[in-house]
């Protein structure tokens, strides 16, 4: 069933829903596919100047500059960037400009576009800067639906925020515990994807195993071009990761196979690269992969640097650039309008090429600036990560932590975050993005032992209070997900025991109160059992080995309590519930059965309150 445009939203500014990806500019009578609702997108498109996406003289994307101003119910006001958009099909060449928005709010909005032209005004802050152009039907109004808490994914729950704390929230929807893949880093160098081709031995990505995942009714391009990663991302939601990511330029880096751009590109890096004309089919076929993974439950994780110094050189190494300008804006005016999206400035920012801590500031101001969403922003580091990461400790810009530790213990690097960050006058997420458990060789070098993972890894960052992503064998190479099922699922495993049983976003870690358990010799760290608390209410312990269990200090914690066995290679509670008395300490006992294997207890009060 469709219904009309209302309001003064006409031929020249259509009011489309971004929820089915398809729906496109169709001219005088242009419709709507669904009445506008809360946190679900919606696009305007306007009957701007025509033009080309290789046009120089003007450049559509550098020297006219589309801002649209959204106001909601309540008077508060978005400044959304748009975006040339060719036809509004993908194709290169026409006259729809564009802009991308979700409403936070029911109710009557309004909307007031300007368009304005001159060199290089795109990516001019200012708003007065260069000349006005004149853009018919450019203010309207359109009543949006309270949410629907039904829709897939993010639309139901709202925009994933800082919340204060040590974990992001969605604004109207639960806390949010990462639980994603950092490989492969170059996702986005898909043959299915226009201008995909390889500049190096890498090549490009084909997902093929994963077809037989896409499902009817799932969104495609090009006769089945889309379906293999669509189906991966199926795949990936089944298996409850809940993130990815990805570099949406590597050009001079590792791959050399990822970029958003049109024109003329040497993969391994140039100063002549065309960095400023950009590919519209490329571009919509990524936001019918990023939509699809939004309905998943999967949270976009923007890389927006390499670690390698080519890479960095291409927008301009230390400089707020031209380019790099540009390259945010066009990023954040076609996929700012997502719900769960963290803005990732470099990986490995002080590697090869230092960019600087004060530079990287700039960068992090620059797109703040851009993103009406206010998305979390971070930078990942190189070497030890206090000293790499104090620069940005407190500071509002930032928003939650990408940290490296290679083959080091992760529980003492998320405690120390977790009080730096608090001291600091901003208490951040503390997410470990790279780290390994290989016995010898290069640290940052991930192998597959996903026990070792398990027990190292996963368990001791969740229970001190910090969250993950996972570096997989074969960086670069990884096509076919479902070989590490397994290691999904033990990720899984340890997300869900506190997303499912325990107010984790109110819970501090506790080792001391559990005294002579077992301690567990690693591949690269000695795991001693790990407690996260809510005096007095809850305890979530992990016992990387269960042949001695230990006491655990309950003197302080008055009432009756239940004692629960958890598997962590299951995902499942095993043995009969034991009841157990506060006031004093206690023996944990034996687990179920496998006293050799790791082992998860929760133990939670009985009659709250009480």
């Amino acid at each position: 069933m469709y219904w009309k445009a209302i309001a003064r939203v006409t031929q020249t500014a259509v009011l489309i829903v971004c929820f089915s990806i398809e729906a496109a500019w169709a001219g005088p009578s242009a419709l709507m596919t669904k009445k506008p609702t809360k946190w679900q997108a919606v696009t305007l498109q306007f009957a701007g100047p025509k033009a080309s996406q290789m046009d120089t003289d003007p450049n559509p994307f550098l020297d006219h500059r589309l801002n649209v101003t959204f106001t909601a119910p309540s008077g508060r006001a978005y400044v959304v960037p748009g975006y040339f958009d060719g036809d509004g099909r993908g194709g290169p060449s026409g006259n729809v400009w564009a802009a991308r928005f979700t409403p936070d709010e029911a109710g009557q909005w309004s909307f007031a576009a300007s368009l304005r032209r001159g060199k290089n005004v795109a990516v001019e802050l200012n708003p007065s800067v260069g000349e006005a152009v004149a853009l018919p039907e450019a203010a309207g109004s359109f009543t949006v639906a309270e949410r629907d808490r039904t829709a897939p994914g993010f639309a139901r729950y709202g925009r994933l925020e800082y919340a204060g704390g040590h974990y992001l929230k969605f604004r109207e929807g639960p806390y949010w515990i990462k639980g994603g893949t950092d490989s492969p880093e170059d996702l986005l160098a898909y043959a299915g994807f226009d201008n995909t081709r390889s500049g190096s031995q890498f090549g490009v990505k084909d997902y093929a195993a994963h077809v037989r995942d896409w499902k009817p009714g799932d969104p495609d391009w090009g006769d089945g071009r889309g379906k293999a990663i669509i189906g991966a991302m199926n795949y990936l939601a089944s298996r409850n990761v809940n993130l990815i990511y990805f570099l949406p330029m590597n050009i001079g880096g590792d791959g050399k196979n990822v970029w958003p751009f049109a024109g003329s590109i040497n993969p391994d890096g140039d100063a002549a690269n065309d960095n400023v004309h950009y590919d519209l089919a490329k571009l919509r076929q990524w936001e019918i992969l990023f939509q699809h993974a939004q309905n998943l439950g999967i949270v976009l994780h923007f890389v927006l640097n390499e670690a390698e110094k080519p890479n960095k050189m291409e927008l301009g190494g230390r400089e707020l650039t031209t380019e790099r300008k540009l390259f945010y804006r066009e990023l954040v005016a076609r996929f700012g309008h997502h719900n769960a999206i963290i803005w990732n400035l470099c990986e490995e920012y002080n590697l090869q090429l230092d960019l600087l801590p004060e530079n990287i500031k700039k960068f992090a101001r620059y797109l703040q600036n851009l993103d009406a969403y206010d998305h979390p922003i971070t930078v990942h580091h190189a070497g030890e990560p206090v000293k790499a990461l104090a620069p940005f400790l407190g500071d509002p810009l930032f928003s939650i932590t990408s940290i490296q530790i290679g083959r080091g213990d992760i529980e003492p690097v998320v405690e120390k975050f977790r009080k730096l960050t608090r001291e600091a006058g901003r208490p951040l997420p503390v997410a470990v993005d790279e780290f390994t458990v290989t016995a010898s060789g290069p640290a940052a070098i991930p192998t597959d032992d996903r026990v070792a993972l398990r027990k190292e890894k996963f368990w001791p960052a969740y229970l001190s209070g910090g969250q993950i992503e996972v570096i997989l064998p074969g960086l670069l190479q990884t096509q076919d997900f479902r070989k590490f099922e397994s290691l999904w699922d033990y990720l899984w495993y340890a997300r869900k025991f506190l997303e499912e049983n325990v107010p984790f976003w109110e819970m501090e870690p506790a080792d001391d109160l559990l005294a002579g358990g077992a301690i567990y010799k690693g591949v690269t760290a000695s795991v001693k059992p790990q407690v996260f608390s809510k005096a007095g209410e809850c305890y979530a312990i992990y016992l990387p080995q269960a042949s001695q269990t230990g006491t655990l200090d309950l003197s302080k914690a008055s009432g009756r309590f239940e004692q629960r066995w958890y598997n962590p290679r299951t995902g499942q509670f095993e043995g009969s519930p034991q009841s157990v008395s506060g006031g004093q300490p206690i023996q944990l006992g034996p687990p179920p059965s496998d006293p050799a294997e790791d082992w998860a207890v929760l133990i939670t009060k009985v009659g709250k309150g009480k």
